[in-house]
């Protein structure tokens, strides 16, 4: 078994965090800021829309190595089923998926985790990255 910064991981909180792979802090650590590109967005599911809840509280993030295959390092996210998203990405990340790769991916509709297959907008670029509609 290799554990090595690959192991997912859930909080299990009434609001979820999973995670599995590098932190940003990490990455940056290991590779130098110049050389890692943060994909970011706020997503409000499916059963926040019903009941009308706040769009800011679900968040996920993708950590790449830049470059022309931009490997991904980590995944983070924030909103329900955590658990179930990060698992179903987690072997993707260890068999070692790249950004382009997972953006050709089409998204189950309506789940959470298809919001992880339309992440386009990075740190770097000062985008905002809140949930403009459905």
């Amino acid at each position: 078994m290799d554990y090595d910064n690959q192991v997912p991981t859930t909080v299990f909180t009434p609001l979820e965090y999973g995670c599995v792979g590098l932190s940003e802090e990490a990455a940056v650590q290991c590779y130098g800021s110049d050389n890692i590109e943060v994909y970011h967005a706020y997503y409000k599911p499916l059963e926040f829309t019903v009941a009308e809840r706040d769009a800011t509280q679900c968040y996920m993030k993708m950590v790449c190595l830049q470059g022309r295959e931009q490997r991904i390092l980590g995944l983070h996210f924030i909103g329900p089923n955590a658990g179930e998203v990060i698992q179903g990405f987690a072997l993707g990340i260890k068999c070692g998926a790249t950004y382009p790769q997972l953006m050709k991916t089409i998204g189950i509709h309506p789940t959470c985790a298809e919001e992880i297959t339309k992440l386009h907008i990075t740190k770097r670029s000062g985008l905002d990255a809140t949930v403009t509609g459905c």
